[in-house]
């Protein structure tokens, strides 16, 4: 399943979201209406604490956040 919980509080880069019981640590996620680019860097219960990569600006409690269910990963060139 595909972790779904809301934004509780914004601090900076980071955002803590409530009800995502399904969320991995390490997952990425899908920040607010916005679809910002964030990652789970601590779970406790259904909350997740999660680093976003992109400017929080803009992001209000009750926007989503939904689990990509895979892990924060990028393309290397050669060398």
């Amino acid at each position: 399943m595909v972790a779904q919980g809301r934004i509780v509080w914004v601090s900076g880069p980071a955002v803590r979201a409530d009800g995502m019981s399904e969320a991995k640590m390490y997952e990425t996620v899908s920040v607010g209406d916005a679809k910002l680019i964030g990652e789970v860097i601590r779970l406790t219960g259904d909350v997740a604490f999660i680093q976003v990569y992109e400017s929080t600006s803009g992001l209000k409690p009750g926007e989503p956040v939904i689990g990509t269910g895979n892990p924060l990963s990028v393309l290397l060139g050669p060398g």
